[in-house]
């Protein structure tokens, strides 16, 4: 690999290594190392990537780096402060209105908290499949090579993290109808 054709491959993918960084280690400035980590130890690796795998290496070379930031820290994985967009997402709720009021702006807030803190009771390798199938808009298939499972069981245990999802938020969704 050619020191262009990795400058593009850096370009195409550091976005998301960022990202997936930061839902992991929860500090913007530990996912940036990490994301220079991860983008070092490829280059280091250049000779042997293939560009039809090298986006799972990529996340799963920083998923390491993650883990073993937090071990070395002895924390539990976080979610983010991160991107409020993103968790719209993952609650499916957009306001129509360009200028909400204060009372929407303390509702929508908590119910972001809400989620996070829903998100955090469901188990480590359920959270990260959540946050890179509904907050990284990751397929499937993607989620199967980072975390080197079976396509059929990221989908199950997928499945399984949505439900415990809507279970935890249901006193939340009833209060709102």
């Amino acid at each position: 690999m050619t020191e262009e054709q990795f400058l593009g491959l850096v370009r195409k993918h550091q976005a998301q290594v960022y990202r997936h960084a930061l839902y992991l280690v929860g500090n913007p400035e530990d996912a940036k190392d990490i994301t220079q980590d991860t983008f070092i130890r490829a280059w280091e690796h250049r000779a042997t990537l293939r560009e039809e795998t090298v986006h799972s290496w990529l996340l799963k070379c920083a998923q390491n780096l993650c883990y073993n930031l937090l071990k070395r820290r002895k924390f539990q994985v976080p979610l983010t402060e991160g991107n409020d967009e993103e968790l719209e997402t993952l609650m499916h709720t957009h306001s129509a209105e360009v200028s909400p009021s204060p009372e929407e702006l303390l509702l929508k807030q908590e119910l972001k908290q809400v989620v996070r803190q829903a998100i955090q009771q469901l188990p480590p390798e359920m959270q990260r499949m959540v946050i890179m199938r509904e907050l990284e808009g990751m397929s499937f298939k993607d989620i199967a090579a980072v975390l080197r499972r079976p396509e059929g069981t990221v989908k199950s245990t997928v499945f399984r993290a949505r439900k415990k999802l809507r279970e935890l938020l249901s006193p939340y969704w009833r209060m709102n109808e």
